[in-house]
């Protein structure tokens, strides 16, 4: 378990800091190890980055694009940037995993190079202990070069990954793909999110009615479009928080909203504490949820 300096039991977790971008093609934006507790879950939210997990024991479930995976030991799977993802820890053997995030203007290419992609995110690599050794040596490193040794060790894992023996393989999915209408709305609301988009503009943009759209994205997404856009958005506003230095103001109109205000009560309702608390509880303890770090301070000064 990693113990604050407050004395506060949270998750077990180590994490990985980028350091400086030497690429625009490929680039490392963060890793890290994480033993879960029972039933501990994330999501729905999004990524503004693409997104690695792989599993070392136990395991689990993972949910995107209305499908739903059972995965375990040697499994992992994809989270591309802007996809609402959801995935949930086993209640009886909680898995442990690793997980790697990169982008760049080659890192699409490079997700396709390795069989993966949105409608299909699952693989299997036998040779776990070579991830895990590659997360082990970014841990270790340090001094000036840390850029350039970190750019290496992403090639290095991302070349193990595209020599696994099966690809796409494991995982017990169901639900069927979204149709042509949700596949283009949900590319509408990725481009456009950040320009007060509203769902009667995705509507139109399709050439359906609102009622008609509510309907598909209960279908397939099990939210209406109103919902998945807010948590898009606040998905987004999270990335920025934990990543970058814009202030709350800048990341409010960056995401769509009108103003800070507007902001700051959506994002507190969905993730418990206000996007202020948020940036400085991620930049001061990188290893933690700042949401549970949050509420364990909270029940703290309730004792």
């Amino acid at each position: 378990m990693i113990q604050t300096g407050k004395g506060y039991i949270l998750e077990n977790a180590r994490v990985l800091v980028p350091g400086n971008r030497l690429f625009d093609d490929l680039y490392f934006c963060g890793g890290g190890k994480s033993s879960c507790f029972p039933g501990h879950s994330f999501g729905p939210d999004v990524r503004l980055n693409f997104l690695i997990h792989y599993i070392i024991s136990g395991k689990g479930v993972f949910e995107t694009d209305g499908q739903q995976y059972s995965l375990s030991k040697g499994q992992g799977f994809l989270i591309e940037p802007g996809v609402s993802t959801f995935y949930k820890a086993d209640q009886e053997e909680p898995w442990s995993y690793l997980w790697l995030s990169f982008n760049g203007d080659l890192a699409r290419q490079i997700v396709g190079e390795l069989e993966l992609s949105r409608e299909h995110p699952i693989f299997f690599c036998q040779d776990g202990t070579r991830l895990e050794e590659i997360l082990d040596r970014l841990f270790e490193a340090s001094g000036s070069g840390i850029s350039l040794y970190q750019h290496s060790q992403l090639l290095a894992f991302l070349h193990k990954l595209a020599g696994r023996p099966e690809a796409g393989g494991g995982g017990e999915g169901f639900g069927n793909r979204a149709n042509y209408h949700i596949d283009r709305a949900l590319a509408f609301i990725r481009a456009n999110y950040s320009n007060g988009l509203r769902v009667s503009d995705v509507a139109n943009y399709l050439g359906i009615s609102r009622n008609y759209l509510f309907s598909l994205f209960y279908q397939h997404l099990g939210q209406s479009p109103q919902e998945y856009l807010s948590s898009f958005r606040l998905g987004c506003a999270r990335e920025l928080l934990t990543t970058t230095d814009y202030s709350v103001s800048e990341i409010a109109l960056l995401c769509g909203y009108k103003n800070a205000g507007i902001f700051a009560g959506a994002f507190k309702r969905k993730y418990m504490i206000p996007p202020s608390l948020f940036q400085k509880y991620s930049q001061e303890h990188p290893e933690i949820n700042p949401t549970e770090y949050a509420l364990s301070i909270k029940k703290k000064e309730d004792q």
